[in-house]
């Protein structure tokens, strides 16, 4: 008789691993293409409503988004109407968030936030998103669309995960997984939304399962956003071709990264300062933004680049177009940015950090550009504006975000080529290793132990790596084997403990329980001593052995408590530790992990 048995479990276990591995991505990456070209229109119709028709004034665009042409002619019409302009649309959208607390503040920030403590996202959260990040750009707010983008992937991750009916791991997954395929279809970079999906929750980890679902979404999230827009470039970038590392190259791009470095902590620095300063402003929150816009506004009336994205302007820094730019104007352009952004997304509006960290990087490339070329203190064969400005955006992001090895491959992606790879790596090193101690993105942890949404494997590293002196009892209740049941039985009693070591001389002899106890009758309880009822040689523990150890001893043994002995020779006791100091241990490590003071010392 043929056997099917271990053909369908086969075929069961397979189909189960591609609908998760293969099929859900791929819903998730289709959904995240839609929305990242709606969210892309909705951009563009906000800009012709605000920017257009109250200002005058229409933006210039990267080659990818104006169709690989770059042409350019300045007007603001306008200029005194741009303050109004962007507080409207920050009082727009403090109503809405007001209303929808969600559609508030930086997108990747709280799609972190919700991978690790698990928060529900939904379609909802996707929708009101896309609506407060457009009017947020549109109305001439310094924002960006990655960060939106990220929160609308993931909460279109977090939805499929919820309609497929997936546990509790797997949704957050394949939140990890849209947050990347969000990035994807608005970058055009499929390979580094994939890494995203892993990378961005973490300053010194990586979520691995999340990489090759990530990927399978991040590349149909960019195809779905190609076949509409097209699958150009996001920026045209004349680079010079890669001839070699040499000394003058490699001195270039570290100081290029160390200026990345020092403008990455800046940035960190004045946004939360002014973040903070809103939050204690005693001010309804839904008028907040329009403050935070109206002082956006007059920054971008004195310098263009601190108007919306700024994404066309750093096209026409990286063509060499300085026909309306002064080196003046980018120097100053980096610390404008900086403020407009802190100022738009600080006071409450919406948004994302990543589009602004890339033109404030990328106006430090092309500053470091003019300010070597003016004072000649580098040789002009290795100063390139293009690959400066690339570098620089590379290295300022990989700072600010703690995503040194997804930016490496933004950079291939960005410019269609592995030009840049070496001067990047050299850039991003040097930036990413002088500002491991911040991040634009306080909801990033350490690692995968440090999150929440990994306490059980937390909690095996705690019970490998915590000792037994870390959380045993120290000043412990002890009998003598001379002292009467009726005593123990009351220090049992009045302790709430229900096991009592019995020792003689500092040496750990025996021990008593509750079940010894109740062997002898309640009258002779005053006369009978403990010598004659307790367990001799108890078992017993050191204080270096882990709390896996102790475990392993209490279940082999039928135990639940043990006296802790300095060694097993003397047997002098030292402690006690308990099956209910253990339970205690880590349940105050996974509360203090929740809260974010958890214990990782060990």
């Amino acid at each position: 008789m043929i056997q099917f048995g271990g053909l369908k479990k086969r075929f069961t276990i397979s189909y189960h691993e591609n609908f998760q591995d293969l099929f859900v991505p791929g819903v998730i990456g289709v959904l995240c293409g839609l929305f990242i070209i709606v969210f892309i229109k909705a951009v563009e119709f906000s800009y012709e409503i605000f920017l257009g028709k109250i200002v005058g004034y229409y933006p210039p665009l990267p080659a990818g988004e104006a169709g690989g042409h770059v042409v350019f002619h300045f007007i603001m019409e306008r200029p005194f109407l741009l303050p109004f302009c962007v507080a409207l649309g920050g009082l727009i959208v403090g109503i809405i968030t007001y209303l929808v607390p969600e559609a508030r503040g930086e997108g990747t920030e709280m799609a972190i936030k919700a991978f690790h403590f698990r928060l529900p996202l939904g379609l909802k959260s996707a929708v009101f998103k896309l609506i407060t990040s457009s009017i947020t750009i549109g109305s001439g707010g310094v924002s960006g669309m990655e960060g939106p983008s990220a929160l609308i992937g993931g909460s279109v991750g977090s939805f499929v995960g919820k309609l497929f009916k997936l546990d509790e791991h797997d949704r957050n997954i394949a939140l990890a997984v849209g947050l990347g395929a969000g990035i994807a279809g608005v970058f055009k970079a499929p390979l580094a939304g994939a890494l995203l999906s892993g990378e961005l929750f973490y300053r010194r980890d990586f979520e691995v399962e999340a990489l090759i679902p990530g990927f399978i979404a991040s590349v149909t999230s960019y195809i779905i956003v190609g076949i509409f827009l097209g699958f150009e470039h996001m920026f045209k970038v004349p680079t010079k071709p890669f001839e070699g590392l040499s000394l003058p190259l490699f001195i270039t791009y570290f100081v290029m990264g160390v200026l990345a470095a020092f403008v990455a902590r800046l940035l960190v620095y004045t946004f939360f300062k002014i973040h903070h300063l809103f939050i204690n402003l005693e001010l309804h929150p839904a008028l907040k933004p329009a403050i935070g816009g109206f002082f956006t506004g007059i920054l971008g009336m004195l310098n263009p680049l601190a108007i919306g994205s700024a994404y066309g302007w750093i096209q026409l820094i990286m063509l060499g177009n300085f026909h309306y730019l002064t080196p003046i104007h980018i120097i100053l352009g980096v610390f404008m940015v900086i403020l407009g952004l802190s100022l738009t997304l600080g006071s409450g509006g919406s948004g994302g950090i990543f589009g602004p960290c890339l033109v404030i990087g990328g106006l430090t490339g092309a500053s470091f550009y003019h300010i070597a070329h003016f004072l000649s203190i580098m040789p002009p064969s290795e100063l390139d504006i293009a690959s400066l400005v690339i570098v620089g955006m590379i290295a300022t992001l990989a700072a600010a975000a703690n995503i040194p090895l997804s930016t490496l491959i933004l950079v291939v992606e960005i410019t269609g080529g592995y030009d840049l790879l070496v001067p990047a790596l050299i850039s991003v090193s040097v930036a990413y290793l002088l500002t491991t101690d911040i991040s634009m993105f306080p909801a990033q942890v350490p690692s995968r132990i440090d999150s929440p949404a990994h306490m059980d494997e937390l909690k095996g590293a705690l019970l490998r790596t915590f000792k037994v002196a870390d959380i045993m009892t120290k000043n412990v209740i002890t009998l003598s084997p001379d002292d009467p049941v009726i005593k123990a039985e009351r220090l049992m009693a009045q302790y709430t403990i229900s096991g009592i070591p019995v020792v003689e001389n500092g040496r750990v002899i025996g021990m008593v329980t509750g079940r010894d106890i109740m062997k002898v009758p309640i009258p002779d309880r005053d006369k009978v001593e403990v010598k004659h009822i307790m367990t001799e040689n108890p078992v017993c523990v050191l204080p270096d052995m882990t709390i896996l150890e102790v475990l392993n001893t209490f279940i082999t043994n039928g135990v639940g408590r043990a006296p802790v002995v300095e060694d097993f020779e003397s047997k002098n006791l030292v402690g006690m530790i308990t099956r209910v100091d253990i339970a205690n241990f880590l349940a105050e490590q996974e509360r203090k992990k929740l809260s974010g003071n958890y214990d990782t010392s060990a």
